[in-house]
């Protein structure tokens, strides 16, 4: 492909991430050049699909024949897997935004097929080189998409394993597909970057507490909140925080988020120094974040949880020490 046009798509990619997030965009600032716009186009399809169920607007599809049929048959599939739920949507725009996720599926296999051509969005274009330079499963870029899929239904998981398989989906397999870009030798590190985005989703699942509620989506095992004698009822009481019983599962939550976070550090030993600036970065963020609920003693209701303006300053000199550091020391 013509090398004006693969920049130009490259380039779009970046937009993209810079827009969407300044920290995960400064941290891909660590990487070789590369490597960095491989991640910016991954990045860039991860925010895309995002938008596409959480967005305001319903998005642009091109309308065929041949993706009508994808979508009823992708139709078929997430009906049995979310049996005897209606979704959250009406149905026309359920479907739009279903078919904007098929369209992309089968964008995504016409990527492997190296079919992808000059009319086809700048992402697609960048993400068949970068497949092409690097061992990405379409496996994974699937999952991600089965992961959107399933907040178009109403969701509401019953035990840990139901969460942690939600994690794997939407964050897991996103970065199974990025320490492909970084680079590794032993397989033992993809089993560590699954335990990072679990260790990360955790963190989120409280952090956007009361944004998802509002969406009607409840990440919290309702088993374990039963067995601290929660409801899902008490969840949206003004004090709810404030009991013995939410304490008590606050306890059990983060005593899981440190399991899985005692096997995720130990991924950064498996990349080179420069590689592994970034997910260190990431990992340094949400751990902000979980201290933060922790030092609110486990109020995630009251306000927002985020990152003051100061936090995010000290990440940008983390990141650059980071960097002095990889290059004179690795």
């Amino acid at each position: 492909m013509k090398t004006l046009l693969l920049n130009n798509a490259y380039d779009y990619c970046e937009a993209v991430c810079r827009e969407a997030s300044t920290t995960f965009y400064s941290s891909f600032s660590a990487l070789q050049l590369e490597k960095r716009k491989a991640v910016h186009a991954v990045y860039a399809l991860c925010r895309w699909v995002d938008d596409i169920v959480d967005g305001d607007e319903e998005p642009n599809v091109t309308h065929s024949p041949q993706l009508e049929v994808a979508t009823d048959a992708r139709q078929a599939i997430v009906e049995e897997i979310h049996a005897g739920k209606t979704p959250v949507l009406p149905a026309d725009e359920h479907r739009q935004r279903l078919m904007a996720l098929t369209e992309i599926r089968m964008k995504l296999n016409q990527v492997y097929d190296e079919s992808i051509t000059a009319n086809d969005h700048p992402i697609f274009i960048a993400l068949q080189d970068v497949v092409s330079r690097y061992p990405i499963k379409l496996n994974d870029f699937e999952t991600v998409i089965e992961g959107m899929e399933d907040d178009l239904y109403p969701v509401q998981n019953q035990t840990w394993d139901e969460l942690r398989s939600y994690c794997y989906k939407v964050a897991s397999a996103v970065g199974l597909i990025l320490i492909e870009i970084y680079g590794y030798e032993d397989r033992a590190a993809r089993l560590h970057a699954i335990d990072l985005g679990i260790q990360m989703q955790l963190i989120n699942v409280l952090r956007d507490i009361n944004e998802d509620m509002e969406r009607g989506r409840i990440y919290l095992p309702e088993e374990v909140l039963a067995s601290h004698n929660i409801t899902l009822a008490m969840l949206n009481q003004e004090n709810v925080a404030q009991t013995l019983a939410w304490r008590g599962f606050m306890v059990e939550y983060l005593e899981v988020i440190k399991r899985h976070q005692a096997s995720a550090t130990h991924l950064f030993g498996y990349l080179d120094a420069r590689a592994r600036i970034q997910p260190e970065i990431m990992a340094d963020a949400y751990s902000s974040i979980l201290n933060e609920i922790v030092r609110r003693s486990g109020d995630v209701f009251s306000q927002p949880v985020r990152l003051s303006t100061w936090r995010k300053l000290m990440f940008g000199v983390r990141l650059s020490l980071r960097k002095l550091r990889a290059r004179y020391f690795a």
